[in-house]
Formats: structure tokens, sequence, C-alpha cells
């Protein structure tokens, strides 16, 4: 094997080396993160509102191959007064609020944080849980929501049961997708493969 040659090698190992090694960061990150199950939990997260309501309307769920579902579950912890939590489809959510003061989350942070904007309005929501459009609901004391999402655009919510102003509350849940769970093992098994081939390639041309 030339001087030329060796070099190629050595080139091409460190680089499988260096791909090898982000790779299997990614892949246990995935693993850790995801889980045998697919579940990214959302840590405690509190909710606050001078209005009448909290929403998160980007929930666009797209068409998933095969029967996968994603699943949202979401829990509020008890507050103060029954609270209320619903999932309806974005359109007749936004008439339903149409008026009234509330508050949008914008972003959730990482952990425990969400950024939400206000909007203005003078308008009082009926009661949330004798709206007819929700897909899934659910109020009480403690409520938990669990919902195998169908594709479309849809608003989450969440509010006191009696409508009333002023929302205080902390969720807690996670989202869970079946396919990611094997995808994090997939990618950690080919990461390893491809740091393994990297370093016997650079072995050798070191070798050699």
């Amino acid at each position: 094997m030339t001087f030329v040659q060796r070099q190629v090698r050595m080139v091409i190992g460190i680089a499988l080396v260096v791909v090898g090694l982000f790779a299997t960061v990614a892949g246990l990150a995935i693993v850790v993160l995801v889980g045998p199950d697919g579940s990214v939990g959302i840590a405690p997260t509190r909710l606050l509102s001078s209005g009448y309501a909290v929403t998160l309307p980007q929930l666009n769920v797209p068409r998933l191959p095969g029967d996968e579902r994603l699943r949202l579950d979401v829990t509020l912890q008890p507050g103060e007064s029954p609270l209320f939590v619903g999932v309806g489809p974005t359109p007749a959510v936004d008439s339903f609020l149409r008026g009234a003061p509330i508050d949008v989350i914008e972003q959730i942070d990482w952990p425990g944080a969400a950024r939400t904007v206000a909007v203005a309005g003078t308008k009082r929501p009926a009661r949330p849980a004798t709206q007819p459009f929700w897909v899934v609901s659910e109020h009480g004391a403690a409520p938990a929501l669990h919902w195998d999402a169908v594709p479309g655009d849809w608003t989450l919510v969440v509010m006191n049961d009696d409508a009333r102003r002023s929302v205080d509350v902390t969720v807690i849940g996670s989202v869970t997708l079946p396919a990611l769970g094997p995808i994090g093992f997939i990618v950690l098994a080919i990461a390893l493969v491809i740091l393994g081939g990297g370093i016997w390639l650079t072995v050798r041309a070191v070798g050699r």
C-alpha cells in the first residue's frame, strides 16, 4: 500500500469516526429521551392567564404511514377550582373564544416553561363543557385527557370549568409515537457500525 493510499484510508477512517461519534450521541439521545415505547414526557409546566383560557393552537397532526397514531396525554394538577381541558377543531375553537381575552402558547421551552402571548377581548365565553365540538375533553378537580390523535388542525384549550377568568394551572403529560422507539435503537446500531468501521480503517492505515 502506497503512502497516498494510507493517507486516503486514514482520512476516510477519521471521517467515519467523527460521523459515528455524532450519530452515536444522537442515537443515545433518542433512546434516553424517547424510550422503547416512543414516548416523550412533558415536564410539569405552569400556565397562567388573566383571561378565560390558555390555548395551544399548533396541533397540526399529519397523516402517518400505516396505522400509526400520535398519542397525547395531558393531566392538570388540582387547582383552587374545577378545571377543563379539551381538544377541538381550530376553526370551532377560534369561533368559541373569539372576542374573549385569552393567552396563546407560542412556544414550549424545555423544561417546564411556556411562552404565551395575550389576546385582548371583552367577551365572556360559555362553559366549555357545554360545547359540542370537542373531539376529546375532560373536566373536574384534576382532569386527565388521553387522545389518539387523528390528522387535522387542532387546538388544545385549558380553562376553568365554570368559565371564570384567571387561569392558573400546572400541566404534565407526554406525546407518544410508537415508531420512535425502535428508530432510536436502529440509529444507535448503525452509528456503532460506522464508528467501528472508522476505527478499523484508521488503525489499519496507521499500522501500515
